[in-house]
């Protein structure tokens, strides 16, 4: 297999959506990953892939494709109160990018689970940290760029139980989370459809971020 310019890692597909709007000749890519794609990006030949989330999946998918850069990039929850949903997180321990845009530089805790109540990410904050995400740790040790996008915030606490659902692929079981939330549809529906509308808008910012990178 060629080597890639940029190999970009996310956890799911959809932390693609606003990165591909300015990809060019997108191709299907097989590899032993969830999810692959090659394409065209500022003339360079990049592959991206989502692979679950995990540290586990996140040191898969580096391995999948020989490359130049890796950069992973994805959605997290804030730490610090002062982040808002769509606010770019660039990890401090790794490398920076150059851009014209603001964003927020600190330390992003990695864990195998999800940060589920506003008195865990309080913990967190304690640590040093201004945000927390799943897939970082499975690439320590590898020269990398760490780029989140904020899709919850501090001082939130999920009425969903995500980390019952979330299965050992690194992928949610959207039947069984769909079934829980019927349970106790007045605080669970809701919340679903304000996290999907939240990733939509977490996409958008890393594709606009994105594209005033320098790697």
């Amino acid at each position: 297999m060629d080597i890639a310019d940029i190999l970009f890692i996310a956890a799911d597909p959809m932390e693609f959506a606003g990165p591909m709007e300015s990809w060019r000749n997108v191709q299907v890519l097989q590899l032993p990953v969830h999810w692959a794609r090659t394409a065209y990006w500022k003339k360079k030949r990049i592959v991206a892939i989502a692979n679950g989330a995990g540290p586990h999946r996140s040191a898969e998918a580096a391995h999948a494709c020989p490359h130049k850069t890796l950069v992973n990039i994805g959605f997290c929850g804030a730490v610090d109160p002062r982040l808002k949903v769509g606010d770019i997180v660039v990890g401090d321990w790794w490398l920076q990018p150059k851009s014209s845009r603001p964003y927020i530089s600190g330390g992003i805790a990695s864990l195998d689970h999800i940060a589920q109540t506003a008195e865990e990410k309080q913990e967190l904050r304690q640590g040093g940290y201004i945000a927390v995400d799943m897939e970082i740790a499975g690439l320590e040790g590898r020269p990398c760029y760490c780029i989140k996008a904020v899709t919850d915030l501090a001082s939130e606490t999920f009425a969903n139980n995500l980390n019952a659902v979330l299965q050992p692929d690194g992928k949610m079981n959207i039947t069984q989370l769909l079934l829980c939330a019927l349970l106790r549809p007045f605080s669970r529906i809701p919340e679903l459809k304000r996290l999907q509308r939240r990733a939509q808008i977490a996409s958008n910012s890393l594709g606009d971020f994105l594209d005033t990178c320098t790697f």
